[in-house]
């Protein structure tokens, strides 16, 4: 019976391997760094585009639609055409605010297909989809 051991032993050619593995994961996280760095621009702005989106619904929700109600609370407008006008226009601030974000999401989806190609590109030639 050999010793318990050896196995974990590494000889010169698995640590050869496992150098040549280190160094390319290397590689590749100093390229991913890299590469974060130059879509540095496109992941701030795209932030802000997610970030002032939601600024706006909630300040719709949390302010604009209550003042709304109230100034024409105070109108002479008959409760049912009131609540119909008001129904309308949160129906259409919602689809508003849903497109708006889908116009977010494809721009999203567009930077990370370039930066993912980018990556392929370095780590795999380009060859890997």
């Amino acid at each position: 019976m050999g010793n318990v051991f050896d196995e974990f032993r590494v000889g010169k050619s698995a640590r050869r391997e496992q150098t040549s593995t280190a160094e390319m994961l290397m590689a590749y996280e100093e390229h991913y760094m890299r590469l974060i760095k130059n879509f540095r621009p496109e992941i701030e702005f795209i932030n802000g585009l997610h970030t002032e989106h939601e600024r706006e619904v909630k300040n719709f929700y949390q302010n604009d639609l209550p003042a709304i109600i109230k100034k024409l609370e105070s109108e002479p407008i008959e409760d049912d055409v009131r609540r119909e006008w008001l129904n309308h226009l949160e129906r259409h601030m919602d689809k508003s605010f849903k497109m708006s974000g889908e116009f977010i999401d494809v721009l999203t989806s567009k930077k990370v297909e370039e930066f993912n190609a980018a990556l392929r590109e370095k780590t795999f030639g380009g060859g890997v989809r």
